[in-house]
């Protein structure tokens, strides 16, 4: 099945612990990429986000996906096994002290689920792609007006 893995990095304005501790609000990955709307979170009793329902937007439709834990080192990198209808794959943050904040770098790897969705996974994957950039930089500068 055809594959892509989409990459951008920022940086933030904030310390890496608050950085951090957004990425346990379920809204943050409304504004990191892919995601258009999270719903029905999954807390544990610790606060921290352990998955995810979500809609996307892609080439003109609506999916609606789920996320679940793939790999927490805490404080440093958080990453969610993603899949909706049409694609399946990781989205990961990772998180690095760097002089005057915090630098964030998502990644998001992509690959098609079924031999229909293979065929649109062009339109589907370039859509994704287009995004990450604008969603990541707007992310990171959202910490430069938050308290």
């Amino acid at each position: 099945m055809p594959s892509e893995t989409f990459t951008h990095s920022a940086t933030a304005a904030a310390p890496i612990e608050r950085v951090w501790a957004s990425l346990d609000e379920p809204g943050t990955w409304e504004a990191i990429g892919g995601v258009h709307r999270v719903f029905d979170p999954v807390i544990d009793d610790q606060g921290r986000l352990r998955g995810f329902s979500f809609d996307t937007v892609a080439a003109g439709r609506r999916y609606v996906g789920t996320a679940r834990p793939d790999r927490r080192d805490e404080g440093r990198l958080m990453a969610w096994r993603i899949q909706n209808s049409e694609v399946r794959g990781v989205t990961m943050v990772e998180l690095e002290e760097v002089e005057g904040g915090t630098s964030i770098s998502v990644t998001l790897e992509v690959e098609s689920v079924g031999l229909l969705s293979s065929m649109f996974f062009p339109v589907v994957a370039g859509a994704i792609g287009s995004g990450l950039p604008q969603a990541v930089n707007g992310f990171a500068a959202g910490y430069a007006t938050d308290p």
